[in-house]
């Protein structure tokens, strides 16, 4: 098993100290309808919350830094207006990250992790922010950003040129870039026409990864690297303000960071491990923090009408909404069908959740997607069997309601 599916193991797995969770009014909890918890089938699925306390471990502790930094990072619309589309799946998988051999460095660079370890002796974590330009993946352009959190900042500015050599190293027929606004910023483009580009800038305790591909310059072999250039400086421009602003936990405090302060992540039930295909790293965010995971402006809007403060996922994913009616309201968003989505038969005795089933391309896709609220939670589970998905979605429900 490799270091981050340990990670993920250990934010899930580890032994946690009961907390007194946050939880929905009485009011939200009558609005809900009777179910009987022992009439639904939950095949082997656990139905109980599970309680975090502070981290069994600094990786699990930097885990938890690097969450809270994605509520300080900029999404990539902001970054460009243009970048409104989710990312794709296999891009956007691995959010957060405390090894420089993560999926997340590993899939945007060919340099050896041991060299990138060595090159980056003061690293801590790290999270990804990923999107794409159209919704069609050879229209679009792919924009990445990964902020690496360090040590201290001389840690990060001796990181950011180091790593960029060892990336230049091991991309055969790259040529080095210069981004005038920022001449410290260590970019290189490969040999291909759409990029890619990768731009590394240090910038107080932080180095940032700037990852884009333009797929249109390659269909038609033309390269602007003007064009390309641009889009790097507009996330230098953009995203160091940004998370100067983070307030960076004292490293001698690490191991006190609540892991999951509103027991929203309790709530979530953990399938991660169970399903291969649902990869990353399980985590609770705020409510920017949450976007950065559920993408696109259809879900800003959501998000704005349910009053979405916290997101966890764990294989699955639970919504802490304002109240009961805005946690209604993010299911009947999410339970939507369309050209590429048709209902599908919800599990006995649970009459307020819904089931859908995807009918698109296929490739890196889920097929069965269920959706349930109780009180001010929403709840979303997936599986390519529609048995799974109902027996997934039947146990969430009773996390949640053991959870009160």
């Amino acid at each position: 098993m490799g270091k981050l599916c340990r990670m993920a193991v250990a934010v899930t797995m580890t032994a946690a100290i009961a907390l007194t969770a946050a939880c929905g009014s009485n009011s939200d909890a009558q609005a809900d309808p009777v179910v009987d918890l022992a009439a639904l089938d939950v095949g082997n699925q656990v139905t109980t919350p599970k309680f975090y306390g502070k981290p069994v471990d600094m990786d699990q502790a930097k885990l938890v830094e690097a969450m809270r930094l994605a509520g300080y990072i900029p999404l990539p619309s902001q970054v460009d207006p243009e970048v409104k589309f989710p990312a794709q799946a296999m891009s956007a998988v691995v959010r957060t990250f405390v090894d420089l051999s993560s999926a997340a460095i590993h899939h945007r660079t060919n340099a050896d992790p041991a060299v990138l370890q060595a090159a980056a002796p003061g690293f801590m974590s790290g999270f990804v922010t990923s999107g794409k330009s159209d919704e069609k993946i050879s229209l679009s352009y792919e924009l990445e950003n990964l902020v690496l959190l360090f040590t201290d900042e001389q840690s990060a500015a001796a990181a950011a040129p180091a790593l960029a050599r060892a990336d230049f190293d091991s991309t055969p027929g790259a040529q080095h870039l210069t981004i005038d606004k920022y001449p410290a910023a260590s970019a290189l483009v490969d040999k291909s026409d759409g990029g890619p580009v990768r731009s590394w800038y240090a910038t107080g305790r932080f180095v940032i990864l700037t990852y884009l591909f333009d797929s249109v310059m390659a269909e038609i072999k033309e390269r602007d690297l003007s064009k390309l250039v641009a889009r790097v400086q507009r996330s230098l421009d953009v995203i160091p303000p940004a998370i100067a602003k983070f307030p960076a936990t004292p490293l001698d405090k690490l191991m006190d960071i609540p892991m999951d302060p509103d027991g929203v992540l309790a709530r979530a039930l953990p399938t991660v491990l169970a399903d291969p295909s649902q990869a990353g790293v399980p985590g609770i965010y705020d409510r920017h923090g949450g976007l950065q995971v559920v993408q696109g402006s259809d879900e800003e809007k959501l998000f704005d009408e349910a009053g979405v403060d916290r997101v966890a996922w764990k294989g699955n994913y639970i919504y802490r909404a304002r109240d009961a009616a805005g946690a209604a309201r993010i299911v009947e968003a999410h339970s939507a069908t369309s050209r590429l989505f048709r209902s599908v038969a919800s599990p006995p005795n649970l009459p307020n959740a819904k089931c859908r089933k995807y009918s698109g391309p296929a490739f890196a896709a889920i097929s069965h997607y269920c959706f349930v609220s109780y009180g001010r939670y929403a709840a979303e589970v997936s599986a390519n069997q529609l048995f799974d998905a109902q027996q997934r979605i039947a146990a969430q429900y009773a996390i949640l309601v053991n959870a009160h």
